[in-house]
């Protein structure tokens, strides 16, 4: 605990903000932890997708054969490129066209379910300045009652109002900023780790099926992950 100062008093300043800002302030409060939870989550979930090295496993791919890259590989189970690659070993006797769709199929799922907390992430983000809005506006109404019931001529009551209306806007703004940063960086990261992944899926698949004979489906120059035709 730091010198001189006493939890009691922490808390009690904490619950004078809270109080000062009114109603508001406490669903502002709420949102913020409520979005940094999932944030929290789900760059737990990125640091999984990013998996071991995929550098290093084409090194034990050519050096120690296919079994041993693919144990090295599994020992971060839940890799985006292991995920792709494994379906690749799983259908490579089905063919190119049953690899590819179970290709597809899986990017899919990795995509939906990394998306659904991304888009309350944001949501939330995009909440809290709005309460902060809000918040204003019940602090202006509030210092307007105030100037109705008794003039201009206590200073103190009406400052009541005007700091509700001060402290919400800012809360609103606390949380959404650092919040839409970081789900920004989020974003970006875990597109990186969706294209990588992908581009090496696509190199392994043809490592694969390169001395088959069987013809790989065509991917169009400059298509994104998952628009394979």
């Amino acid at each position: 605990m730091i010198v001189g100062v006493d939890q009691n008093s922490v808390l009690e300043a904490a619950l004078n903000i809270l109080f000062r800002g009114g109603w508001v302030l406490a669903p502002i409060f709420l949102l913020g932890w409520f979005g940094w939870f999932l944030m929290i989550e789900r760059y737990g979930y990125y640091f999984m997708l990013r998996g071991r090295s995929i550098s290093a496993f084409w090194k034990n791919l050519e050096k120690k054969g296919e079994s041993f890259a693919f144990e090295k590989l599994n020992r971060r189970r839940y890799g985006y490129f292991l995920a792709l690659a494994e379906d690749i070993r799983k259908h490579r006797d089905e063919g190119p066209v049953a690899v590819r769709n179970a290709m597809e199929a899986t990017k899919h799922d990795i995509d939906v379910n990394l998306s659904k907390s991304l888009k309350t992430i944001s949501t939330c983000a995009g909440l809290a300045p709005m309460m902060g809005l809000l918040g204003t506006v019940s602090g202006m109404v509030h210092t307007f009652e105030t100037i109705q019931l008794f003039g201009f001529g206590n200073p103190v009551l009406l400052a009541d109002g005007i700091s509700e209306a001060l402290l919400t806007t800012q809360a609103g703004l606390l949380v959404a900023f650092p919040l839409m940063l970081a789900y920004n960086y989020l974003t970006g990261c875990v597109e990186k780790v969706e294209q990588e992944a992908w581009s090496e899926a696509l190199k392994f698949e043809s490592y694969v099926f390169e001395n088959s004979g069987c013809a790989l489906p065509e991917t169009s120059a400059g298509a994104t992950p998952g628009e394979a035709k």
